[in-house]
């Protein structure tokens, strides 16, 4: 993959913060600046042994991860799900649009990002206690070929305004 760098798109939607995230990229820069990983993963099972950083274009179904500040990033911490985390993945999937339109990304991760959360979480993403939300290309990615979109579940406050951080896995919770 030639990407490099997503860029964080935070929105606020009634009380409850979202997460929309964007691939952008540049291959020369994630070459000199960044993009490998130190993550350590289980020879069997794949998943995340020790904390460390990963590409976040090489996430995948089940790893658990804790969001960077910036709104620019191509590095994300990874982290096992037993310990504490902001993220986890649940669905990657490559947009189905032959033209770049970030609305019509939008309104596919919704629908994808949606039928997945029923399915992986267990529970109605309009009832649920958990939320999700999707990293998308940049438009500067997908000329590059960029076409993956990441969906991934969370968990807020009560107030719906902060991230909170779970321990252990949600699929299969049905909150």
């Amino acid at each position: 993959m030639t990407t490099s760098t997503i860029a964080r798109r935070s929105l606020v939607a009634g009380a409850a913060l979202a997460l929309a995230l964007g691939l952008g990229g540049c291959s020369a820069v994630q070459n000199l600046f960044g993009g490998g990983s130190s993550v350590e993963r289980d020879e069997d099972s794949g998943e995340v042994t020790e904390q460390g950083t990963g590409s976040a274009f090489d996430l995948e179904v089940g790893d658990c991860l804790n969001l960077p500040a910036a709104d620019e990033f191509s590095d994300v911490t990874l982290v096992p799900c037993t310990d504490p985390h902001d993220a986890e993945v649940m669905l990657n999937y490559d947009a189905t649009m032959t033209e770049f339109s970030e609305d019509a990304i939008y309104a596919e991760a919704e629908q994808r990002c949606a039928a997945e959360f029923q399915s992986y979480v267990g529970s109605d993403p309009a009832t649920s206690k958990y939320y999700f939300n999707y990293f998308t290309p940049l438009e500067a990615g997908w000329a590059d070929g960029d076409r993956v979109v990441t969906c991934v579940a969370f968990q807020l406050d009560e107030a719906g305004q902060n991230l909170v951080q779970t321990t252990g896995s949600i699929k299969g919770a049905a909150e």
